[in-house]
């Protein structure tokens, strides 16, 4: 059965681009804004009052440049278009858009869309997990003897994560007047490459220059023979376990374990 188009013939346009749960965006050939839907109004009058503007309609021939740092708008002036990206406004509010060019029926290019998707609460959710996860991949604990930090290390070992552990460490042994730092290895099962190992001798380095001295431990025999194959230098005291490096610990301290015996009743 043929199917009539006189359904999208009569609809209203601006009513159906209202309809559409995405911002929309519409700007002429000079980038002056000329018409938005309800939901791009929505997204701008979170924006709008940190530019000044309370009223979504006064974004009516805003310059849609000043949404957008060099990069985008050297797109905007050359393309390629269609043009995907996630922008950043104010600090504090995220979007994601979509550009692409309004054309008219002679293929001649009348002006510009902007689809706008607000991801504002998702990127935060995103960052609180990043940070919750950070907190979970360096865990500083503290032992028996005030002096002595633990750092239980697990999972993967990436550049990006011995960043985040240098600033965190240093700032704890500074803050905690750490004397001695036990480094963990017993919950790290894959190798690492030469990066991590000047990362490691960076955080070493830089507690040592604190007047905190770094011992690792725990280290399995698949790393063991991974970093003396690959020749990398640990410039740190090693222990078999967390045990005997505590126990060295305790001896340069002075300490002693004793047995406590029963006295007779």
């Amino acid at each position: 059965m043929k199917m009539s188009s006189s359904i999208l013939e009569d609809m209203n346009v601006y009513s159906l681009l209202d309809r559409i749960g995405e911002g929309l965006i519409f700007a002429d050939d000079e980038y002056r804004i000329i018409w938005m839907n309800h939901a791009a109004k929505e997204i701008l009058s979170k924006v709008g009052p940190l530019a000044g503007i309370t009223d979504p309609e006064a974004f009516i021939g805003f310059d849609i440049r000043r949404f957008h740092g060099k990069k985008q708008n050297d797109i905007l002036k050359n393309g390629p278009f269609p043009h995907s990206a996630q922008i950043r406004l104010f600090n504090r509010f995220t979007a994601k858009i979509v550009v692409d060019k309004l054309t008219n029926l002679q293929g001649e290019q009348t002006g510009f869309v902007l689809t706008w998707r607000d991801v504002t609460e998702y990127e935060d959710v995103i960052e609180e997990g990043k940070a919750l996860l950070e907190e979970m991949y360096t865990p500083i604990i503290g032992t028996a003897l005030d002096s002595a930090l633990l750092i239980a290390l697990t999972g993967t070992l990436t550049e990006e994560r011995m960043e985040i552990m240098k600033e965190k460490i240093l700032k704890e042994a500074a803050e905690r007047r750490a004397e001695y730092m036990i480094f963990d290895f017993t919950g790290i099962s894959e190798t690492f490459d030469e990066t991590i190992a000047f990362h490691l001798n960076q955080i070493a380095e830089g507690l040592r220059l604190m007047g905190t001295v770094s011992i690792f431990a725990g280290m399995n025999p698949k790393l063991v023979q991974h970093i003396t194959h690959q020749g990398y230098k640990l410039n740190v005291k090693t222990f078999q376990s967390f045990k005997q490096g505590i126990f060295y610990i305790w001896k340069e301290k002075g300490y002693a374990l004793q047995k406590i015996t029963s006295q007779p009743s």
